[in-house]
């Protein structure tokens, strides 16, 4: 439990009993968990329970305190709200050229900071990744002149339907699993929901929230087309729009280097059938999960 409530406050947020009950996946109601909480001498001198929400006791801790920790937390909220609102907007044309788009992150926990971009899940056509990625990009940047104060999109990560299928039969960490799991789905629910199937091992993290989003899914799902992209197109394209891809991040991890900013430098995955950007502070927010590593 512990684990859980650390985790999200190194991210700046705070989570609920009702998601804290999901993630430990315990035949328990959030009125039984708030009173082991607060009966527990080991758990109650080091979290509290405030309108729901876990905080952790810190010195000096007061109801001021937990009353400014809630409304930020509400603001968050409501920031990632529109946040998914807006990147659903965005990605109406993107959306024929993929199987599935979805947003990951901060903001498909509803629980986003001011800085924090707009991360997009995708699951691509065979053969048709980069040809969705130049379109994407296009788009992205029409965004960034119109939309100047508003968050960047960010595909942080992106599959061919073909790669999809071999990543996700491949057991992972928990923090790629509970990224999967808590994804807001833009369209493509029947891809999302082959996607949960190929990826039975994420039950081995948080079986009640895989048995949530296979059952949602299921219910409200069609087969994902079938399409194919051209081969020889996609491999041009990785060439030229992947070597441009990859000449940017250098150019932004040499930005963050000079600016101190070590978290936020990122490592890239690309190839023709996939782009992943994974930060340092990524890497060190799945490090926090090892402990919850059941298999």
């Amino acid at each position: 439990m512990l684990a859980y409530i650390r985790i999200a406050a190194a991210s700046g947020a705070l989570l609920s009993l009702k998601d804290l009950v999901e993630l430990l996946g315990i035949d328990t109601t959030e009125k039984e968990l708030e009173d082991l909480v607060s009966t527990d001498r080991s758990l109650s001198s080091q979290v509290f329970i405030w309108s729901g929400l876990v905080l952790m006791k810190e010195p000096g801790a007061s109801s001021e305190g937990a009353q400014a920790a809630t409304k930020n937390e509400e603001k968050r909220r409501l920031r990632a709200i529109a946040n998914v609102e807006a990147a659903r907007t965005f990605a109406q044309p993107l959306i024929r050229d993929a199987a599935m788009v979805a947003v990951a992150g901060t903001n498909s926990y509803l629980s986003a900071a001011e800085d924090d971009d707009i991360d997009f899940y995708c699951i691509t056509k065979a053969d048709g990744m980069w040809a969705f990625m130049l379109k994407a990009l296009v788009l992205s940047r029409v965004s960034s002149v119109t939309r100047k104060s508003a968050p960047p999109f960010c595909f942080s990560f992106v599959l061919d339907h073909r790669r999809a299928r071999d990543e996700l039969s491949m057991p992972k960490d928990a923090l790629f699993a509970r990224d999967t799991l808590t994804a807001k789905v833009i369209s493509g629910t029947g891809a999302y929901h082959e996607l949960l199937e190929w990826g039975p091992w994420m039950s081995n993290y948080f079986a009640s929230l895989y048995d949530r989003r296979l059952r949602e899914s299921g219910a409200t799902s069609s087969p994902p087309p079938k399409r194919r992209g051209s081969r020889v197109l996609n491999s041009l394209l990785f060439l030229t729009v992947g070597s441009y891809v990859s000449l940017r991040a250098w150019v932004l991890n040499r930005k963050y280097a000079k600016q101190g900013r070590s978290e936020d430098i990122f490592t890239t995955k690309i190839g023709p059938d996939r782009l992943e950007y994974v930060s340092r502070s990524y890497a060190e927010l799945g490090k926090m999960y090892q402990p919850l590593q059941k298999r």
